[in-house]
């Protein structure tokens, strides 16, 4: 008897190991899901651009005006999807302050914080840390990331004066590739 259940334990001590093999090859060999209600991607080139509305957010928070989207049509737009937690944000801030200072006389340039894990008062915070001068809005409900595709942050958005996607770029990226978009933006 005593030699039965010594295989009966050394049997159950390779379960959890199998177990976990089995998990492993699961996950890998099962395509992700889309949510129910996955939206459209924009980042594709000449896709039209999403409209929202939200609320003004300064380095002293939430100021109480809201700013549209459609009201920046006829110019061309930089827009800057990040949250003021995420340290790609915080590391592309200030190269996005250097794209500022060479474009911003040129393209209106809009940073979009997420309210997802903070506050508009971090966020508040986040703005004043780096000094951002352009218009920053607060997006409490994430609906305004789910309309634009965002699966990640930071991402940024070039959009012509027509309201078009020119081109989206997700990620830390080097100042050449931003301005290289600034540029390609700028010649439409």
């Amino acid at each position: 008897m005593p030699k039965k259940a010594h295989g009966k334990t050394r049997y159950l001590a390779f379960m959890p190991a199998a177990l976990l093999a089995f998990l492993i090859i699961f996950l890998m060999l099962t395509p992700p899901q889309m949510p129910a209600q996955a939206p459209t991607q924009v980042g594709s080139m000449g896709t039209s651009a999403p409209d929202f509305t939200l609320e003004v957010l300064d380095a002293n928070g939430l100021t109480g005006r809201t700013l549209s989207f459609s009201s920046l049509r006829g110019k061309p737009v930089f827009i800057e999807f990040v949250f003021e937690w995420c340290p790609h944000c915080n590391n592309m801030a200030p190269s996005v302050k250097k794209l500022h200072q060479e474009y911003g006389d040129r393209v209106v340039f809009l940073t979009v914080l997420g309210s997802q894990g903070t506050t508009p008062e971090k966020s508040a915070e986040f703005i004043q840390k780096h000094g951002i001068s352009w218009t920053s809005v607060y997006d409490p409900d994430m609906k305004t990331f789910l309309d634009y595709g965002v699966r990640g942050t930071p991402t940024y958005f070039f959009i012509s004066p027509e309201g078009v996607v020119v081109r989206m770029l997700a990620g830390e990226q080097s100042y050449d590739m931003l301005s290289f978009a600034m540029e390609e933006l700028l010649s439409f």
